[in-house]
């Protein structure tokens, strides 16, 4: 195994987050839908909502599955399910069939990404073990790239194609790059020799009963769910926001949703690449301050270049999050563990995939919801900070900052 080459290992990690990344982009399916079987929109968005709950509880409850039977296996099973849950959809649009079209969308293809989701990143991250936020921030990164592409062709192709046949296209597509990239995956050999320390460090998996009497695991689940809540809110009303408060034309608002899916994946990079500098804890509270700041500025129906400059801070916090949390867990539960933990890390996800639109949906007064996600970044940015307090409380040996970056893993 240790023939192998770390960039190609991160190119195998990027090419599967590129193909499921695709799943971000499904607000271009619904039209089409729409016209195709006469599904409304509002149908429509309950299938994005279950394969990102899925994603979530797959990633949760198949963590140690994942772990037992090697990345490569991981990963191909990722491509099955994420390439059946396409083609099924397919046939569930030609069928007519909203249950089925649930089924196969939401539900199949949502285990598909939650294979495909934690499987590279916890293998990627050991390949760069002096540099684990960078290597996080490069696989997710690709994520959002593959929302990017995925809206440009899917559209044009369902022209030519029909709706149908464009999803057993995708599906051959995808399922043929992640198979190929799952083909490479593997463990380095020097993780096999981590010397297992305590229940939170090395090994293979922390039981879930360890880590639901672990307040570190319940700061790092709450600080990803609020963070992610206003986040993809955020996402979920883009475009009628930005023509309701700013009154952009249609044209505008479509690009202006693609600069938006850039910055969600420059965001991914550029900030778990600052963490690796500044510490995880750091820049969580970089999120939450200036996210809170961000939103303030918003419900104050600012100027046009201001109300773009402060969506797409928000956005890229929102994505550098993700990309950021698995090396913060790698700093407390040690690399051997961290595919597990985060799994369970990410129901908050699943959790902020129907808490974010159901809070922006409260008001049609984008203003007064705007102060509410400032004043809860805000808060959790208290919370962060007791939090570390506490954690730094109970190791008295860590009497500096540039020591408690360095040794963030103790805790």
């Amino acid at each position: 195994m240790t023939s192998k080459n770390k960039w190609l290992m991160a190119l195998s990690g990027m090419t599967l987050q590129l193909s499921i990344g695709s799943i971000y982009a499904y607000s271009v399916w619904i039209k089409p839908l729409e016209l195709m079987n006469g599904w409304d929109a509002h149908q429509l968005k309950l299938a994005f909502s279950l394969a990102i709950c899925f994603l979530g509880l797959t990633a949760a409850f198949m963590g140690n599955f994942v772990n037992r039977i090697g990345p490569k296996k991981a990963g191909l099973l990722g491509a099955a399910f994420f390439g059946a849950g396409l083609a099924g959809a397919g046939l569930a649009c030609s069928l007519g069939s909203l249950p089925m079209f649930y089924l196969t969308y939401g539900v199949i293809s949502g285990i598909g990404l939650g294979f495909g989701y934690i499987t590279p990143v916890s293998v990627v991250v050991k390949w760069f073990p002096d540099k684990p936020g960078f290597a996080s921030g490069l696989v997710i990164m690709s994520f959002a790239a593959g929302s990017v592409i995925a809206s440009q062709i899917i559209s044009p192709i369902a022209t030519v194609m029909g709706v149908s046949n464009t999803f057993f296209l995708l599906a051959s597509v995808y399922f043929a790059l992640m198979a190929l990239a799952s083909l490479y995956l593997a463990v380095p050999q020097t993780t096999s020799n981590v010397v297992v320390a305590d229940d939170h460090s090395g090994g293979s998996s922390v039981p879930a009963s360890v880590l639901l009497s672990d307040v570190r695991f319940y700061g790092l689940w709450l600080m990803l769910f609020f963070n992610t809540t206003c986040g993809i809110a955020l996402i979920a009303v883009a475009a009628p926001m930005a023509k309701n408060i700013i009154h952009i034309s249609d044209a505008a608002a479509i690009v202006f949703v693609g600069v938006i899916g850039l910055f969600n994946g420059l965001g991914r990079l550029i900030w778990s690449s600052v963490s690796d500098k500044i510490g995880r804890w750091n820049t969580f509270m970089c999120f939450f301050l200036v996210g809170s700041a961000c939103f303030f500025i918003l419900s104050t129906t600012p100027a046009a270049w201001l109300f773009y400059a402060a969506v797409l801070v928000v956005i890229s916090c929102y994505g550098g999050a993700f990309a950021t949390i698995p090396a913060f867990i790698k700093d407390i539960y040690g690399p051997d563990k961290m595919g597990s933990v985060l799994g369970y890390v990410l129901i908050a996800w699943s959790a902020a995939a129907f808490a974010g639109p159901w809070l922006i949906n409260l008001s049609d007064q984008y203003t007064l919801i705007f102060t509410v996600f400032s004043a809860i970044l805000f808060a959790t940015a208290i919370m962060a900070y007791l939090l570390r307090s506490r954690l730094v409380a109970e190791k008295p040996e860590i009497k500096s900052e540039t020591k408690i970056l360095t040794e963030e893993a103790n805790f």
